[in-house]
């Protein structure tokens, strides 16, 4: 059969709905993999970008691979769309059984995910080993998708607007998954609606593929081309350059990505809406800048001038950005904050998101098949997106922060202009010089001098600390009174330190659980924070041995600011204070504990919902010494269905007074009997030596009021039936929509 010379507009709107659901389906299974991932590698920003690079990776492999294949494979050639087909089948298959496996067989992994006390090149060695056992195969197959469709299309144009279709689809991916798919079904079953979907698209393929012979060798490559050229475009068409092209597009998007992430959580907050919403915003305008870019190619306009224009209004649009930065980051105004949002994310967006599509489309002579140079193009962007994100966010956001960062892209962007005003300096027109020196000026002016500067969440003439590092921008903020007030991005660690509360929860989450351990030589502490509770058991000179786990390193290096409230813990020889993520801590130690103590900010949190899953229970049950204890401070609109959550795993539970409507529990699988009260009596001064600075003056006796406080809250919690389960699959806190219009948004802040 021969090949048409044109795609009808309903076989190419055919294969726009295919490639959009394609999309669609590969994020919504990316989005479930980053928070199975996080269950089983830690929720590091370590980690975190580990399983982005393995993702990329997979998906520039499939389309080099794709690429080489085309050339030489007769049957892949010949039949496009039904190879297409099978190809989704298999990443439906494949990627079901990766999501699957994730949540039901986390110890395995668990065991090979390798220990948080290794070196760090060590550490990321191992996960990345795990991550690409499990995600290379999905995502190799998922990065074979574009080359293959790209084999149907006669005008090479619309391969831009298929990946821009196909970019799209990932966006509405993004917020299906989190808005309907996990928050309603949970991880696997929402993994099993992406597979069930890309089976429909097998069999739509399939069934339709007799309707979509393959393009010939070369068969449109100059169908459309432009009627007048400019001589010096051949240069730029040329293969290198190109490529090149490609690779600097790549580079500088995932780059950028990492930054706009970070600003839209400063300006809307932590919540794992925020992370999904901020994904589709960005793939909806690369995507539809994609689409935009076969119109463009058809104007009077040469690439060249195009690619112009997209750096320079980048530049521009950063250099605004950066003028509302405070009042934006800081809330001042609602309208400057959406107009924050378009400056520093969507124009840029858009306009960066032309620079692959037009690499595409603009194929070099002599290429003799279209899909295999779509394969290279592609999988050369992907690799430097790799690149681009490995470097950004293990390195760069490390050395230079967020504002740094943009300012490093904005100066690849700078040198690109002067690359384009030097190769094409004959043709440039008083416009196009207007529009760079606005550009470079913007640079030089407003950029470059704020390049060192920590973006201002909080005002500077309070802050006691501000600095940057890849889990976030970490701020103290001097108060009323001498109290501080510690976030990192714009979440509250902590309640405010110097409060008498905060010192009275702390402790008693030392004292509470150690009084009613049989055995008090050996604590584990998850959530240091100020380090008041890791302090107040080394003030027990029975305990023997004293963990301390925190994932903000800044609180780490900052401990000192928290001094004497946290007892100098730091400084204590039996405590040990480890950096990384508690589940995984506690996951991968062969020790066991007489107590468990954990204290987290917010039960909603992306990360730190996963310490209130049946399976985190379950986990700490199993690192309890016969009769040892767990102690968890709850508290907000859900108590009832947090106090259900442990009262299911632990039958036996003890509570007293904390912030507000919030407890501190202490839970065990044998009964709570106070076995300590005679060491508190006789070594103690009748506990008062522990208890009085806290506010506790009766000593034991004192406290012991508190523990009959706590039974009466109980029994009420206990005549309420919980709202909801929480666990690793149905992570319904992680995904809960708070009361309030901000509350889907927002957490604790």
């Amino acid at each position: 059969m021969t090949a048409p010379t044109t795609l009808s507009r309903s076989r190419f709107r055919y294969l726009c709905a295919l490639l959009f659901c394609t999309g669609m389906t590969s994020l919504v299974f990316q989005i479930i993999w980053m928070r199975g991932f996080g269950i089983i590698l830690g929720s590091t920003i370590y980690s975190m970008s580990c399983v982005v690079t393995v993702f990329m990776l997979g998906l520039a492999l499939g389309s080099f691979l794709m690429s080489r294949l085309l050339k030489h494979g007769r049957w892949l050639a010949a039949h496009p769309l039904a190879a297409y087909g099978g190809v989704e089948l298999l990443v439906g298959l494949s990627s079901l059984l990766v999501t699957w496996t994730v949540f039901t067989h986390q110890g395995f992994y668990l065991s090979l995910s390798g220990s948080p006390a290794a070196p760090l090149l060590q550490l990321l060695a191992t996960q990345f080993t795990v991550c690409a056992a499990l995600i290379a195969v999905p995502t190799t197959l998922m990065g074979m998708t574009l080359p293959l469709v790209s084999q149907l299309v006669t005008d090479r144009r619309q391969v831009s607007a298929l990946y821009g279709v196909n970019t799209i689809g990932g966006a509405t991916g993004s917020i299906v998954a989190s808005f309907v798919l996990i928050y309603y079904l949970g991880c696997i079953r929402a993994g099993a609606v992406a597979a069930a979907v890309n089976a429909l698209i097998f069999c739509a393929a399939l069934l339709t593929s007799r309707y979509f012979p393959p393009v010939g060798a070369g068969a449109g490559d100059d169908a459309e081309a432009p009627s007048t050229t400019i001589p010096a475009e051949g240069r730029l068409l040329s293969r290198p350059l190109l490529l090149a092209l490609a690779v600097f597009s790549g580079f500088i998007a995932l780059s950028c990505e990492i930054t706009w992430t970070r600003f839209l959580s400063l300006c809307f907050g932590n919540r794992v809406y925020v992370t999904s919403i901020t994904l589709a915003l960005i793939l909806l305008f690369m995507g539809q800048a994609a689409r935009m870019s076969s119109a463009l190619l058809r104007g009077p306009n040469p690439l060249w001038r195009i690619l112009l224009y997209s750096c320079s209004l980048t530049l521009i649009s950063f250099s605004a950005a950066f003028l509302l930065e405070r009042h934006a980051l800081q809330a001042t105004h609602p309208g400057l904050v959406v107009l924050f949002i378009l400056l520093m994310v969507v124009f840029p967006a858009t306009a960066l998101g032309l620079l692959f599509p037009m690499t595409l489309a603009a194929r070099p002579a002599g290429v003799g098949n279209p899909a295999s140079w779509v394969g290279l193009v592609y999988g050369f962007n992907t690799l430097a997106s790799l690149v681009g994100s490995l470097a950004s966010g293990y390195v760069l956001i490390n050395l230079i922060g967020s504002n740094g960062l943009i300012a490093f892209n904005s100066a690849l962007l700078v040198v690109s202009l002067g690359g384009l005003a030097y190769a094409f300096r004959p043709h440039f027109r008083l416009s196009d010089h207007a529009l760079g020196g606005v550009a470079l000026l913007g640079f030089l002016t407003i950029i470059l001098p704020r390049s060192a500067d920590v973006p201002p969440v909080v005002d500077a003439e309070r802050a006691v600390v501000r600095s940057e590092d890849a889990h976030g921008i970490f701020s103290v903020v001097r108060m009323d009174e001498g109290r501080l007030r510690v976030l990192n991005n714009r979440t509250d660690l902590v309640y405010l330190y110097g409060d008498p509360i905060t010192q009275y929860v702390q402790e008693s989450q030392a004292y509470f659980p150690l009084l009613y351990a049989p055995k008090m030589e050996k604590v584990l502490n998850i959530g240091s924070g100020y380090g008041i509770t890791a302090g107040a058991f080394s003030r027990v000179a029975e305990v023997r041995s004293i963990e301390a786990v925190e994932i903000v390193p800044a609180l780490v290096e900052h401990a000192d600011l928290f001094s004497p409230g946290n007892h100098r813990y730091f400084d204590n020889p039996r405590i040990q204070v480890h950096v990384t993520d508690g589940r995984h801590f506690l996951a991968t130690t062969s020790e066991r504990y007489d107590v468990i103590s954990i204290n987290v900010s917010d039960p909603y949190l992306p990360g730190s919902s996963s310490l209130f899953s049946r399976e985190f229970y379950e986990l700490a049950r199993a690192r309890l010494r016969p009769g040892g204890v767990l102690a968890q401070h709850i508290f907000g609109p859900d108590i009832a269905s947090l106090y259900h959550g442990i009262h299911e795993v632990f039958p036996h539970v003890k509570a007293i007074p904390a912030y507000g409507n919030g407890l501190t529990l202490i839970a065990s699988v044998e009964d709570l009997q106070p076995h300590q009260r005679e060491v508190f009596l006789r070594q103690y001064d009748e506990g008062r030596a522990l208890f009085d600075p806290i506010g506790l003056k009766e000593g034991l006796a004192g406290f012991e009021k508190l523990v009959a406080l706590g039974d009466k809250r109980l029994a009420e919690l206990n005549a309420k039936a919980p709202d909801f389960q929480n666990s690793d699959d149905m992570p319904t806190l992680e995904f809960r929509r708070l009361p309030g219009k901000v509350g889907l948004f927002y957490s604790n802040n």
